[in-house]
């Protein structure tokens, strides 16, 4: 007897557990309701802000190509000295 009453408290802990869990759409809904709020906590760069950050990345670019540039010359007239020379 006091085997089907432990048997029986467990089945009500485990439904009890289940009936917590919010439903599938209550879930969905929560996420929508949460992306939201944190799509309007983003504060979006000016437009000077994004041209200044834009013209600083093309010289980055700019200043990195050049440089590798020069290596691979000077790279490319040792190599081609050193063929040179053992010929």
């Amino acid at each position: 007897m006091a085997k089907k009453e432990q048997n029986a408290s467990e089945k009500k802990q485990k439904n009890s557990a289940k009936e917590k869990k919010p439903g599938f759409f209550s879930r969905i809904g929560k996420w929508f309701r949460d992306l939201t709020s944190e799509c309007k906590k983003i504060v979006w760069p000016t437009r000077k802000q994004t041209v200044n950050n834009t013209l600083i990345v093309v010289a980055t670019i700019l200043v990195v190509g050049v440089f590798i540039w020069i290596l691979d010359a000077i790279f490319n007239l040792g190599i081609t000295t050193l063929i040179t020379v053992a010929a």
